[in-house]
């Protein structure tokens, strides 16, 4: 239950970030330069918190993957 919380909660920032995005295009083309400017830091933003935190998730499921086969292959030898 939980994993699919945290699946719609990443789906739903994903589509705020391209809204965000495609909506300070538009803002900059129509002259609106600093709302447009303010609405590119908040894509800007999301985007660095979910790529950070991928990276996070990615890096701390390979340590564990790492330390379960170091600490097997070493109670197998005695």
């Amino acid at each position: 239950m939980e994993d699919k919380k945290k699946e719609k909660i990443k789906t739903w920032l994903l589509i705020v970030m391209v809204l965000s995005l495609i909506s300070s295009f538009v803002l900059f083309f129509i002259g609106y330069y600093m709302i447009g400017f303010g609405i590119g830091g908040i894509c800007m933003f999301l985007a660095t918190f979910l790529s950070q935190w991928s990276s996070d998730k990615s890096a701390d499921y390979v340590f564990r993957g790492e330390y379960n086969n170091n600490k097997n292959k070493w109670n197998n030898k005695w």
